[in-house]
């Protein structure tokens, strides 16, 4: 009974040697893979926050091409020779339209 009591704490003793001596001998590749893991969460969401950020821009770049459309269309829309028209005879100023053809110079 001793006997075994001994060989199993022997037995037990070298596992546990065993073990010590291949967590030592792989520190640095298990060190490695928790760095490179580190790495790669790091750079997923570096790469997620810019694409959010990309998004937000194109949609402001969006926003900001129909104001300009918009504002485009009402400097146009205020150039036209009949709103000009209006606003002249609105204001009541003595100008108006002429009825006759442009004269040609030669």
């Amino acid at each position: 009974m001793e006997q075994e009591e001994k060989r199993k704490i022997g037995v037990q003793h070298v596992t546990n040697q065993a073990l010590t001596e291949f967590l030592r001998r792989q520190i640095p590749l298990l060190l490695e893979i928790l760095v490179c893991v580190i790495v790669y969460i790091g750079n997923r969401y570096a790469y997620q926050r810019d694409q959010v950020l990309a998004e937000r821009l194109r949609r402001e770049l969006v926003d900001l091409e129909y104001q300009a459309l918009n504002t485009t269309s009402d400097v146009s829309a205020k150039s036209k020779p009949s709103y000009i028209e209006e606003v002249v005879t609105a204001n009541g100023s003595g100008l108006g339209t002429t009825t006759e053809p442009p004269f040609r110079l030669k």
